[in-house]
């Protein structure tokens, strides 16, 4: 190994390798192997693999690392920060710790309801097609999933009177079409010859076939109809008492200007809002699917237990509001044993500012890192000789809860750019089981199971076909 602060050494994995169920044992051993930093080629970039040792002086230190540069390299969000002076995720990060934390009570009171309604329809739905069966299929539980999540999203950025089946779906359509043009998907179906060129086809198709129609066509006009009053709204905004997100960013960055500014500081704002649809619509409805696909495997061992607790602390016909949300210690023990182990290869992202020291190794300026969050999440030096082990209670008594990051849980991230919004993104996971399991007998059925992208679950959900009966 190098003493000498030389450059990492370069390891080659395959395509079929990461594409494989054994990507994260194939890292590992190339970490093992070679020490404390790797550099892999993967679609065009040098991606330096960082060991779990070194997770929280990567992912801590603000000085030598950026989160928000990383980000837009990965996801191809550059052209959102054209009317943002490059602030775009500082302003969204800003937005949920100022906004959205300090009115999480008034925000589950607004959402629950939303979530109960569009159950509810379903449950009606399902009841009508098992007249004559024991259960029947929901093949396309991930885009239910999505629907129920954005209407609740809706609520959130736009305001009750926006909350309609046909906004909704223009949200789940954006957080879709940015979820392609952020190349979730590319270990799966980019371009092998010619990366750089699917980046611009999948940027171009997803802005103008689905972006700018659905945001800048259907829902900015009504928007800037009602842009005064929302203005005032946002301006007269209270601590604690529910505002709508755009409302918000108006008093920010629309009040005071006039002429192109005012009309700039308009579209930031419906700008800043993709962001927050991709961020919570897309995000939230996959680690829900992955919850539930658990639960239901996994249900014979746990979901007795969860069920008892949730008659305990929420009785029939009551609402659940963020004081049951936090009680509900066994579901959240479930979903960070979850998180821990469903995989994830990669921990958030970081881009060198300057030349910076790993270990024996020094990444240049530029450096696109990531910790490998599967050994931190199943590394013995973590979790001992159980590391491997699904123990779904074990965080209920003495662990901490799932929204608590540490270095041997990435999840959501750690230190400054920890996720600011896990605490609302976890809140609508548990409805989200809550409703569905509460409402349904739940089954998988056979051979239906498929993890896409082993590489990718993080922003990736499974392909499942569920097999529902009403209760």
């Amino acid at each position: 190994m190098s003493s000498d602060g030389s450059s990492p050494p370069v390891v080659h994995i395959s395509r079929e390798a990461r594409r494989s169920p054994n990507v994260n044992d194939i890292y590992s051993a190339a970490l093992e192997e070679h020490g404390s930093v790797i550099i892999v080629p993967r679609h065009g970039r040098n991606e330096y693999v960082i060991d779990h040792r070194y997770a929280h002086e990567v992912l801590t230190d603000t000085e030598n690392y950026s989160f928000s540069k990383a980000a837009f390299e990965l996801l191809h969000f550059g052209f959102l920060a054209v009317f943002d002076n490059g602030t775009f995720v500082d302003d969204i990060d800003g937005m949920v710790r100022g906004s959205v934390q300090p009115r999480m009570n008034s925000i589950i009171c607004q959402i629950f309801p939303v979530f109960q309604e569009y159950f509810d329809r379903m449950e009606d739905e399902i009841r009508d097609l098992t007249i004559d069966r024991k259960s029947t299929e929901f093949p396309k539980v991930f885009r239910q999933i999505q629907l129920a999540i954005a209407y609740a999203m809706v609520v959130l950025l736009l305001g009750q009177e926006h909350a309609s089946s046909r906004t909704a779906s223009s949200f789940a359509d954006v957080a879709a079409a940015m979820a392609s043009m952020g190349g979730l998907r590319e270990n799966t179906d980019e371009w092998v010859i010619f990366p750089r060129l699917w980046v611009l086809w999948t940027v171009f198709t997803a802005v103008f076939f689905a972006i700018i129609p659905e945001l800048f066509f259907l829902i900015a006009p009504m928007l800037w109809r009602t842009r005064q009053a929302r203005l005032e709204n946002g301006l007269a905004a209270r601590h604690g008492i529910f505002v709508p997100l755009f409302d918000i960013f108006l008093a920010k960055h629309y009040n005071g200007k006039s002429g192109p500014f005012a009309i700039i500081g308009f579209f930031r704002c419906i700008i800043l809002c993709a962001g927050v649809i991709f961020a919570s619509v897309h995000q939230i409805t996959v680690s829900s699917l992955w919850m539930l696909v658990k639960l239901v495997e996994k249900q014979d061992e746990y979901l007795p237990a969860i069920r008892r607790e949730w008659e305990s602390i929420n009785p029939p016909g009551e609402d659940l509001d963020v004081k049951k949300l936090s009680q509900l210690t066994l579901l959240d023990s479930f979903i960070r044993e979850v998180f821990r182990t469903k995989g994830d290869t990669w921990g958030p992202p970081r881009q060198t500012i300057r030349p910076v020291r790993v270990g024996p190794y020094v990444l240049p300026k530029g450096a696109i890192c990531f910790v490998l969050a599967s050994r931190a999440h199943r590394h013995s030096d973590n979790y001992g000789a159980t590391d491997d082990v699904f123990d779904g209670f074990q965080w209920a008594k003495n662990g901490p809860p799932v929204v608590q990051t540490s270095t041997d849980f990435l999840t959501f991230g750690l230190g400054r750019w920890a996720c600011p919004g896990r605490q609302l993104a976890v809140h609508e996971i548990k409805i989200v089981l809550y409703m569905l399991f509460t409402k349904f007998d739940i089954k998988l059925k056979e051979n239906t199971f498929r993890v896409i992208d082993p590489i990718n679950t993080i922003t990736i959900a499974p392909e499942a076909t569920l097999l529902l009966r009403c209760r």
